[in-house]
């Protein structure tokens, strides 16, 4: 890790962090459960190309006295991170519901960035995907936002994009009621 690389981290992202105890993970998770089936390769190339284009998820986070920022990670490898899994059994509902069980007490490497995901290409006639994210990086409803930058329209890999554009207006008024704000 080069020490010139970093970036001093916000008063609230630190709070999350240091939070985190082996007891109560700071982890956001989730599962995905996707009707068509995901190559390992496609999932990897995937999360090159829209997920790895947040510089932050390239970063880890670094705790001294002097505070806490997030450092580039000169090593990143995403294999590190992506992870292929066979579910034991009958590879139904109640093992993913075990295998994200397992996963929601296991602590992230911290010598790395702080997330990881977890394939599993044969679920319920699709594929399902574990996600795992430290709270640190973003708050639940950002992630969601990056999570469906990840997602296409069509099987063949048509982007998402908006039908129409929200005016001004209407999307402060729609994030007011979301935040509880008047």
């Amino acid at each position: 890790m080069s020490g010139n690389q970093r970036e001093r981290m916000s008063s609230v992202d630190t709070a999350w962090l240091r939070m985190d105890r082996p007891s109560n993970l700071m982890m956001i998770s989730g599962v995905l459960i996707l009707r068509e089936r995901v190559t390992f390769a496609r999932l990897k190339k995937t999360l090159t190309d829209r997920f790895l284009r947040f510089e932050r998820f390239r970063k880890r986070p670094l705790q001294t006295p002097a505070g806490s920022s997030w450092q580039t990670d000169d090593e990143f490898d995403i294999a590190n991170h992506v992870e292929r899994v066979a579910l034991p059994g009958r590879a139904g509902k109640a093992e993913l519901e075990a295998f994200v069980s397992a996963l929601a007490g296991t602590p992230l490497d911290p010598a790395r960035p702080l997330w990881q995901f977890h394939l599993i290409e044969r679920f319920d006639g699709g594929s399902a995907l574990v996600v795992r994210i430290h709270h640190c990086y973003a708050d639940g409803i950002a992630l969601i936002q990056v999570m469906l930058s990840m997602t296409d329209v069509t099987a063949r890999g048509s982007l998402r994009a908006p039908k129409r554009r929200v005016p001004a207006r209407a999307a402060r008024a729609s994030l007011s009621l979301v935040s509880g704000s008047p």
